[in-house]
């Protein structure tokens, strides 16, 4: 093979690789949420609840969720766990483990959701729930 035939097959080569590693990324909501995991609820999210500071940390095992929670100000956390109802849009029930009290999330898109916080002792919803990841 001649050296003008090896450099034109390398060129092609790495031109075709630049071209699929540069693949738009549909699942994106275009929040800027760089470095999230694509298909997949699992990833820190954080929002609001109730007027305070959100942060969920979400791992992700088929339609299963667990992790953490935290609240901010004051400071409160927790661990829950629930299931998802498949691909965006999307819902999900997520208890906290030992208490009364629970999430019930939309999800608009692997990096957007929004629901509420529930109390069993106020009787349903307490206030809203905001987070993005």
């Amino acid at each position: 093979m001649s050296k003008f035939k090896w450099l034109a097959l390398l060129a092609a080569v790495a031109g075709l690789g630049l071209a699929v590693g540069c693949e738009d990324d549909d699942d994106d909501d275009g929040g800027g949420g760089g470095g999230t995991t694509t298909g997949t609820y699992a990833g820190v999210w954080q929002g609001s609840v109730c007027g305070r500071g959100l942060t969920m940390v979400v791992a992700q095992n088929g339609t299963r969720l667990s992790g953490t929670y935290t609240f901010t100000d004051p400071t409160f956390a927790g661990t829950f766990s629930g299931t998802v109802s498949g691909e965006p849009p999307a819902t999900a029930r997520l208890d906290s483990a030992g208490h009364d009290w629970w999430f019930e999330l939309n999800f608009a898109s692997y990096n957007q959701m929004s629901g509420g916080f529930y109390k069993a002792e106020a009787g349903g919803k307490v206030c809203d729930v905001r987070a993005t990841k």
